[in-house]
């Protein structure tokens, strides 16, 4: 195996920095195609925080049903040969998401320093249940990609399946942080 492959596999910054520039460009992109875009799709992608014109709406199911949709599809590219792609694409789009819902939120709702507060923490964690999962899920889709193309190495399951099991072990963890948050302590304020 050359030493380029070698650090890819074994240096997982190299992931980090792809993932970083794909998330900030769709954060980016956000910004400014947000006066572009279908009303339809702007609903959509500002559901990240849930605010209204009224004030909080605590919608918790949607909030679950789109989160695990999420991590069942970044599981499920993981195993495949150029999933990687796709899941850059899904991280793509969490960027565009976060950036339609803080336009939503600062053009539509008066802003306050315990709300600035609140929408930080609600995007740490988001970012970081994106991240987590991303950069695990990125590295077994190009782990299996060089295994079944590149590398004459035999496929290692148990070690893969434990790391991927680990993976959605801490992804679950922030999950149900990042909605204990939404539920017990966004509603206080």
């Amino acid at each position: 195996m050359s030493v380029f492959l070698r650090r890819f596999i074994n240096h997982k910054k190299y992931i980090l920095i792809l993932m970083s520039t794909v998330f900030v460009g769709g954060f980016l992109f956000g910004f400014f195609q947000y006066s572009l875009v279908n009303q339809d799709i702007k609903d959509f992608f500002q559901n990240l925080f849930y605010l209204n014109c009224e004030g909080y709406q605590n919608q918790y199911q949607q909030y679950v049903i789109q989160s695990g949709v999420y991590i069942l599809i970044c599981t499920y590219l993981s195993s495949s040969y150029f999933g990687h792609v796709g899941l850059l694409f899904l991280l793509f789009l969490k960027g565009l998401q976060l950036s339609f819902s803080f336009v939503y939120v600062f053009s539509h709702i008066p802003v306050s320093f315990v709300l600035i507060v609140l929408l930080c923490v609600e995007m740490i964690l988001e970012i970081a249940i994106c991240f987590i999962l991303n950069i695990v899920c990125i590295h077994i889709s190009i782990y299996v990609t060089l295994i079944t193309f590149y590398i004459e190495q035999n496929f290692n399951i148990k070690s893969m399946m434990n790391y991927r099991l680990n993976n959605i072990i801490i992804t679950l963890i922030l999950f149900s942080l990042s909605l204990a948050f939404r539920i017990y302590v966004i509603p206080m304020f």
